[in-house]
């Protein structure tokens, strides 16, 4: 994924995307998609309402809230996503009061809500709905530490344990601070942020994808903007996007979704005209192209917008005169290609008495393995399945010595998977042997990888030896720097003996350290 540096050189796709060349002539000549009203199996329906909170959760669609017309709801209707029906969700518990523009979140089996408007005052309550025992109820401790104020049109997301909010508007001032809710410590706390922080603004799309938060537009109480921001959650780094192609025109109260590598945005107000617009930016080249379609759904703000499967789906809004329950479907593309599973399934072939054809005994424990795949895989056991090897694999059982259980359940599974999780440096010292064993090239790389990680003054002469011993040429050079680097405080160390007495090894130091 691309990320926004606010400065550097532009790719050259995207110099061509912005000067007119291949890329955007690409989407210029493309055939334009087709929009889709949703055809229903039922007649049960939402009513018109905009501003609702939505997430999908379990091939579902949910939609709690917004404003009805004449009123803001509290109602919570589900859309069966493969049945493609709806039905209205019998919810028990403290039903929270009628609202609208507040943003929602799936965490476990909940789902959360923080705030919102409920056409008298705004609100900074934090309630959850159970979609297993579909009861609501004020998160317990919710309102432990640096709760935010009050507010509506904020942003949300979720990542690691944590549900963070930026902005809003709090019924006289638009919002820029930041707050995340820990769900494990059950606390909230203002974001300690850094990097280029987003203006004040209410109303802007965002979503999210591989680690960050990506915000377009919105309104500070004069302006409705088009700027373009990402925050990355794992570092809580705000930062501007650069971004060539045709950008999308000033507005707030619009949607954006993810699909594959690309961000899509659709409709808002741009302060004079309901917009129904599509747009998408690539994350690898950093352009926006504008996507031609045919029959879209009218111009509209404070939309429900989701993605599920290949499609993008929206529900009501409003078009400068009603509110709206119509339903509308876009396929990114004809067919849904289901993402690949071949490495889990793979994974239950590891140890499976029941599929396998060999069994191995390793420290007096039955391990079960696939001849074929071992075979394929390394050479060794081909030599001892299929080569000059083969007799002594005749038997029933294959007792393998001086290799530890743990250590050949992580070698099978790199075998199965070409991964290796993540393991130990004492684990990836032991799978390094046994790569070697087994003539892994591949996986001898990887734990070197995870060991050079773990170096230090107290390990690298052990390490140095043990990558010496065998073959591991890459990780030996690495110790031999090292060494090389923190001479004085290794000369001191009680493993320096063991290094005096490999004169081979000192000579190699010796001589790299004059290069």
């Amino acid at each position: 994924m691309a990320e926004g540096s606010g400065a550097g050189s532009v790719p050259s796709s995207v110099e061509s995307a912005a000067a007119g060349g291949p890329v955007m002539e690409f989407y210029e000549h493309s055939p334009a998609r087709r929009w889709r009203e949703v055809e229903l199996t039922s007649d049960v329906k939402p009513g018109e309402r905009s501003g609702a909170a939505s997430v999908i959760f379990a091939d579902s669609l949910y939609v709690f809230g917004g404003y009805g017309g004449s009123g803001r709801l509290d109602d919570i209707y589900r859309y069966d996503l493969p049945a493609r029906c709806w039905t209205r969700v019998d919810a028990k518990g403290a039903i929270p009061a009628g609202r609208e523009n507040n943003g929602a979140v799936v965490h476990g089996n909940t789902m959360y809500l923080f705030g919102g408007y409920s056409g008298f005052t705004w609100l900074n309550d934090f309630v959850a709905f159970n979609f297993d025992t579909l009861t609501w109820a004020a998160v317990p401790s919710g309102h432990r530490g640096s709760l935010p104020s009050t507010r509506f049109g904020y942003v949300s997301a979720v990542d690691d344990g944590h549900f963070y909010i930026f902005g809003g508007y709090d019924g006289s001032t638009w919002l820029n601070d930041m707050y995340e809710y820990d769900f494990e410590r059950r606390l909230w706390s203002q974001t300690t942020i850094s990097g280029y922080t987003p203006t004040g603004r209410s109303c802007p799309s965002w979503a999210t994808a591989n680690d960050c938060v990506y915000l377009f537009g919105g309104y500070d109480g004069v302006h409705r903007m088009n700027d373009f921001h990402q925050f990355r959650m794992s570092t809580r780094t705000w930062s501007a996007l650069r971004s060539s192609g045709q950008v999308p025109s000033p507005r707030y109260f619009h949607a954006s979704v993810v699909y594959a590598d690309s961000l899509y945005l659709f409709g808002g107000y741009s302060g004079q005209d309901r917009l129904n617009d599509l747009y998408q930016f690539r994350f690898d080249i950093h352009a926006w192209f504008l996507i031609p379609t045919e029959s879209p759904p009218s111009g509209r703000s404070s939309l429900v917008a989701q993605v599920y499967g290949n499609s993008f789906f929206v529900f009501g809004g409003y078009n400068g005169s009603i509110v709206l329950n119509d339903f509308y479907e876009f396929r990114f593309e004809p067919v849904a290609i289901p993402p690949s599973t071949i490495t889990d399934d793979l994974m239950k072939l590891v140890n499976n008495a029941t599929m396998s054809d060999v069994e191995f005994s390793v420290e007096s424990k039955p391990v079960y393995a696939n001849r074929a795949i071992l075979a394929a895989r390394s050479e060794h056991f081909r030599a001892l399945f299929y080569g000059g090897m083969r007799e002594s694999s005749e038997s029933n059982v294959i007792v393998l010595p001086d290799i530890g259980y743990p250590v050949f359940l992580a070698l099978l599974e790199y075998i199965y998977t070409d991964k290796v999780g993540d393991i130990s440096s004492d684990l990836a010292v032991h799978l390094l042997i046994a790569a070697e064993r087994f003539l892994l090239d591949r996986l001898k790389a990887l734990c070197e990888d995870v060991i050079r990680k773990s170096i230090s003054a107290d390990n690298v002469i052990q390490i140095l030896m043990t990558a010496s011993s065998h073959r591991a040429e890459g990780l030996k050079e690495i110790c031999m720097d090292y060494i090389i680097a923190n001479e004085d405080t290794i000369k001191h160390t009680p493993q320096f003996k063991q290094l005096m007495q490999e004169p081979s090894l000192m000579y190699e130091i010796l001589i790299r350290r004059k290069l």
